[in-house]
């Protein structure tokens, strides 16, 4: 992965930031030596989100089907209260 301090960021911006929308990775752009932060082009940044988004209702679907499921077959717990479905939950 390319890195580039925060001075040369500055001094380079626009240049920089041509880099970045062709590279395939993120820049890191680094202050005192340490990476800060990472750029990384739009359209990598909009799939990844959208990446991201799709994996995490997936796994929101297939806990809710697993409810369903538990639900179904008797093995649901009830509940007298929120605070007891949560001292359970936290184990």
């Amino acid at each position: 992965m390319k890195s580039v301090g925060v001075t040369e960021l500055r001094a380079r911006a626009a240049e920089i930031l041509d880099e970045v929308r062709s590279a395939e990775e993120p820049i890191a752009i680094l202050q005192r030596s340490k990476p800060a932060a990472y750029l990384v082009g739009a359209e990598q940044y909009e799939a990844e989100r959208a990446e991201l988004r799709a994996a995490r209702r997936g796994l929101f679907l297939r806990e809710v089907r697993e409810a369903e499921a538990e639900y179904a077959a008797g093995d649901a717990r009830a509940y007298g209260d929120v605070d007891e479905l949560l001292d359970d939950l936290r184990g």
